[in-house]
């Protein structure tokens, strides 16, 4: 007997187990298949996965058995699900946290089974009867559960190797289908014996069938310029037949071919470098512009040439249409592509793809980390500094942390790019646990760095200069504009203003599901809160004091849209934050437009700083680059220092050169001043100190452990008892922690948290303290609905 235990989904986030049930020894199941099961009191059927498989039984409670075993190979690979294992001990989370991201999109109870036959295998008449069942049921394996002796048959072929699985997620995307035209098998016969005629555009349409083979109706019919008559009238006479042909969704199918650079000689260095390397994990720093994605590429190609396969990562969904771009343009149609903005028939159909092994490199955004490859032997993270490769939302995890581990147990590479490396990887790079390879020129010919200047916001104001433009960045506009070159305005925060406040009394006006204040959008003349998304109309009255002096305080990028439009009436002016990009292909359309130079003006917020390659922009204006210094966090001046030197970079792409004005109230501040330059390696020296003195990251870690509940008495009593129960745990020990801080309320949950500081090297040990009280206190936790959440820094 064995015993498995089983994980079955579910959206009861309180039920957190695995279920353990028994099978006979010669039930043919591994880790990673599917099995049905009796579940809960009423023994309702249920479909979870195996997760790991013992030879003992653990449990004292009786233990029921395993109704089927639904798979002939799994649909997880044992790695991926080792690494589920490991998110979940590293992270403090739940299985379904865990083992969430790791899934096939869509429902597991649909993913059917496809066989595929050897081209050349000829059925025994014991297998006739199974190899008409397979063509009636067009490959699919479904028909197979209910007679035990296609089952052994299956099991035969799968060891003798002449049948292959693939999987088919059938779910509530479905499939896409088109009419597609084909010759009958016996048309041949049916002109003969009938005697036919046919006319000019009947035997063009057969010609065409008999070289074509299977095509789609709509190409016949474009290829051909016939109408659809002809089609009719062979179909009628029995010669052809309309099928449903099953087609791909594919959102980037016309995509041009991506030229081949010449490698410079630091690109070449970078390339052979990281190919030789004997650590797991190399740092590619390179300067804006000078050719990191051109490195990825040529790393990618090696790997492919070895039947290798590749991840790269991106931040954010707005710049995978230009790394698609790139690496479609280069490897065609063995690229497929994972995000979010996906439709969802598209991210089973790319799924599909990745898991049968018809590609071999998957571009996306942080959740690609786990595309089902079986073979994957590098990771590329570009712009590795980026926050949104850490810890969001309920899947809790550092993509980072979780490459290098997968790229650890299958013996491959982890390759980190960006122009402003993340002040922890470039420490762990001079400290040697990473390789380090820097590209110091830009990769164009001709191309340099932009002429930046900054601009002090308050001489501005002196001179009587009220606008949100400086005078240089007013001028610099106007003159690129007449030049037909295109601009980039900056500005980390979207809406028209940032709050709404009453003069006479003060009152800023706040969501009422969350202490936040509500931002205003002028073109719908609403106030809408950037964190719930509540709405409510602009208010004319302040509610409370009843006074109307009611005024929108600071700038947001439609105020910027709208004062452009204003001074230059006639550029052609397009915004890209979080309010333009709702839609599904609004990033890529952006994209085209700016590419196709469609655009004079594009005004964006820090989704423009990463990555973009525009040859024609040649201005960047920063409007308020102080907007992330007085962010609560330890790392402001990196983040201020990051998006300046990035956003920055847009500019002088090409061999015409550029300019970039920084407009700030703090002209002084260190970050400013190295971003101007470029120099990075003076701020990280800069900022370095800061940390030591400070006793912040890399010299420490920092673990934030949240509390969040509709009831805020339980919740702030509960979190005491628990940093008191930790904070005694660890006496003795070199740890700092902060008192129990509220923040703000969102969407009507209350939250707590507190911060503690520890040396690297105890990390481990106060993981497992953690998780010790926190199992101490779970029957606490769920009892009253409180959602704890561990993050680590």
């Amino acid at each position: 007997m064995k015993y498995l235990n089983v994980f079955i989904q579910n959206n009861i986030s309180r039920i957190d187990d695995l279920y353990t049930y028994m099978a006979h020894d010669e039930v043919d199941v591994e880790v990673g298949m599917r099995v049905q099961v009796p579940f809960g009191k009423g023994n309702r059927n249920k479909i979870g996965i195996v997760l790991s498989i013992e030879r003992e039984k653990k449990s004292e409670y009786k233990i029921k058995e395993i109704i089927e075993v639904l798979d002939y190979k799994p649909i997880i690979d044992e790695d991926l699900i080792e690494l589920g294992f490991w998110m979940k001990n590293k992270y403090l989370t739940k299985y379904n946290q865990s083992f969430a991201p790791l899934l096939p999109p869509g429902d597991i109870k649909t993913i059917q089974r496809i066989a595929n036959i050897k081209s050349d295998y000829t059925f025994l008449d014991s297998e006739v009867e199974f190899a008409e069942e397979l063509v009636k049921n067009k490959y699919n394996l479904k028909f197979v559960d209910s007679n035990e002796n296609f089952k052994l048959i299956v099991k035969k072929l799968i060891r003798e190797e002449v049948l292959t699985i693939s999987f088919k997620v059938d779910t509530v995307g479905g499939t896409k289908s088109q009419k597609a035209i084909k010759l009958r098998k016996d048309y041949l016969n049916t002109m003969s014996e009938s005697k036919i005629k046919l006319s000019e555009k009947q035997l063009i349409v057969i010609e065409y069938l008999q070289k074509k083979g299977t095509v789609l109706k709509s190409e016949l019919l474009q290829n051909l310029k016939i109408s659809d008559s002809p089609v009719k009238t062979l179909e009628n006479k029995n010669l052809i037949e309309t099928i449903d042909k099953e087609i791909e969704r594919n959102p980037y199918e016309n995509v041009d071919e991506f030229k081949i650079n010449v490698l410079n000689e630091e690109q070449v260095k970078a390339f052979r470098g990281i190919l030789n390397s004997n650590k797991k994990v190399s740092l590619l720093h390179g300067l804006t512009g000078s050719g990191k994605t051109e490195v990825y590429l040529k790393l990618a190609e090696e790997a492919i040439r070895k039947n290798e396969q590749v991840i790269v990562l991106v931040p954010e969904i707005g710049l995978t249409p230009q790394m698609i771009d790139r690496f479609k343009g280069r490897f065609g149609e063995s690229v497929s592509v994972l995000h979010s903005k996906l439709s969802q028939g598209e991210r089973y159909d790319q799924w599909q793809k990745v898991k049968n092994g018809e590609v071999s490199v998957v571009v996306g955004a942080r959740s690609a980390v786990f595309a089902p490859f079986d073979n994957l032997k590098l990771i590329i993270i570009d712009e590795e500094h980026d926050s949104s490769y850490k810890f969001h939302n309920a899947l809790r995890y550092d993509t980072i942390e979780v490459a290098k581990k997968r790229m650890e147990m299958e013996s491959g590479k982890v390759v980190l790019g960006s122009a402003t490396p993340d002040i922890n990887s470039y420490y762990r790079a001079q400290e040697g646990e990473y390789d380090l390879f820097e590209l110091k020129k830009r990769a164009v010919i001709g191309a340099k760095l932009p002429n930046v200047q900054i601009v002090d916001m308050r001489n501005e104001l002196i001179k009587g200069n009220t606008s949100i433009f400086s005078e240089s960045l007013r001028g610099l506009i106007s003159e690129k504009l007449e030049r037909r070159e295109q601009i980039i305005l900056f500005l980390n925060r979207r809406g028209f203003s940032n709050f709404v406040s009453c003069r006479a009394c003060g009152h800023v006006i706040k969501c009422d599901n969350c202490d936040i204040s509500m931002t205003y959008h002028k073109n719908t003349n609403m106030l809408r809160c950037h964190y719930c998304g509540s709405t409510k109309k602009m208010v004319t009255r302040c509610p409370e004091c009843g006074s109307k002096f009611i005024k929108q305080f600071g700038v947001g990028t439609q105020k910027v849209e709208e004062e452009v439009k204003k001074i230059f009436p006639n550029a052609k002016v397009l915004r890209m934050d979080k309010d333009t990009t709702v839609k599904k292909k609004s990033y890529d359309e952006i994209y085209k437009r700016v590419k196709d130079r469609e655009v004079d003006v594009l005004i964006g917020t820090q989704m423009l700083a990463k990555g973009l390659d525009f040859e024609n922009v040649t201005l960047v204006g920063v409007i308020a680059a102080d907007l992330s210094l007085y962010i609560s966090d330890y790392r402001a001046n990196e983040t201020t220092f990051d998006l300046l030197t990035q956003v920055s970079g847009r500019a002088g792409r090409s061999s015409r050169g550029g300019d970039v004005v920084i407009q700030s109230y703090n002209p002084e501040n260190y970050s400013i001043i190295y971003a101007s330059n470029a120099d990075y390696l003076n701020f990280y020296k800069r900022e370095l100190e800061v940390r030591r003195e400070f006793n912040y990251p890399p010299f420490s870690k920092l673990v934030n452990i949240y509390f969040s509940s509709e009831d805020n008495s339980k919740i702030e009593n509960l979190a005491n008892r628990v940093l008191f129960e930790i904070g005694r745990e660890i006496s003795g020990f070199k740890v700092e922690y902060t008192r129990l801080i509220q923040t703000p309320r969102i969407k009507n949950i209350y939250k707590y948290k507190f911060t503690l500081k520890v040396d690297p090297n105890f990390i481990d040990k106060l993981t497992d303290i953690i998780k010790g009280v926190l199992i101490k206190n779970r029957k606490e936790i769920n009892k009253s609905n409180i959602y704890v959440d561990v993050e680590f820094v």
